[in-house]
């Protein structure tokens, strides 16, 4: 019986994995479609039809991509923090599948809420081994920004494990949106950071700091952080309306348009002026969120 249901957990897995990665192939597709027609011209039209297979043909191309010998100037301590990537990545899609499929949901929000810590160290790995001051300076904003994302996180976790009194239901109808507006706000400018999109994408800001982590990756490498970063967004934008509305795959959709939407609308703002509007007003919405909370228990 035990051997049957490793068995089937392992099948939900990768049938979760492989779906998952087609997602966010055709994401990316849908993304540069859409950020085409805001700027007026018509994006992936090639490819099969209407540039349907882009992603795919993206895909090849980096695979086939030729490395030679001391192209990178980075260290093979690296590939650590890009193994570290890949293995948060596909945790997390794991446990996603054994959500969705009703075996084994205990302790899920905190669970995601540790493996985002490690991802920010893989992310800071990733950057700081390139002997590059690009990567070196990207590394240093993502370490910074990551303590305020798991800051506010944990404070959200918090918010919502003393409403609804655990971290393990996530098939409950939450309706924390409408109790506390301002922190979905907070988690969501937060939530842009640790995901890497405009206007609060420091770590591979192309104007200031070149490509930022990945200035030194390429090839099979390069694909590998590139996916890893969509894949973590989708499943923290599932994890975000377990926490403030409920599992709804429509409105999992309207907020990954939303990160589209932002990316075509919106400049890059300044790191100093983004950690001060994170500090000076998202960590204290969040405050006075809990410290009602508590007053009212």
């Amino acid at each position: 019986m035990y051997n049957s249901m490793y068995m089937l957990e392992l099948v939900l897995s990768i049938e979760s994995l492989i779906m998952t990665l087609l997602l966010v192939a055709f994401y990316i597709m849908s993304e540069r479609k859409v950020l085409s027609y805001i700027q007026l011209r018509k994006g992936p039209n090639k490819v099969g039809i209407m540039g349907l297979l882009q992603s795919f043909a993206d895909f090849i191309k980096l695979i086939n991509k030729s490395k030679f010998n001391n192209f990178s100037f980075r260290s093979w301590f690296s590939l650590l923090g890009c193994i570290v990537l890949i293995s948060c990545s596909v945790s997390m899609v794991i446990v996603y599948s054994l959500v969705n499929s009703n075996i084994w949901c205990n302790w899920i929000l905190l669970y995601f809420l540790v493996v985002g810590s490690i991802v920010s160290y893989s992310t800071l790995l990733i950057g700081w081994c390139s002997w590059s001051k690009y990567s070196l300076i990207s590394s240093i904003r993502v370490s910074f920004s990551s303590v305020m994302f798991e800051m506010i996180l944990m404070c959200i976790m918090i918010l919502f494990g003393l409403m609804y009194g655990g971290y393990s239901n996530p098939s409950v109808s939450s309706v924390m949106l409408f109790i506390a507006p301002l922190a979905f706000i907070a988690w969501l400018i937060v939530l842009l950071s640790e995901s890497n999109r405009t206007p609060c994408d420091y770590s591979e800001s192309e104007s200031e700091l070149v490509s930022g982590i990945s200035v030194e990756y390429s090839s099979v490498l390069f694909l590998v952080i590139f996916a890893c970063e969509y894949l973590i967004m989708f499943i923290f934008s599932w994890v975000s309306f377990i926490v403030f509305w409920s599992i709804n795959e429509i409105l999992i959709v309207i907020n990954l348009m939303l990160f589209v939407v932002m990316r075509g609308s919106f400049s890059r703002l300044r790191f100093d002026i983004f950690v001060s509007v994170v500090w000076n007003y998202c960590v204290v919405v969040i405050l006075v969120y809990l410290i009602c909370l508590f007053s009212l228990l």
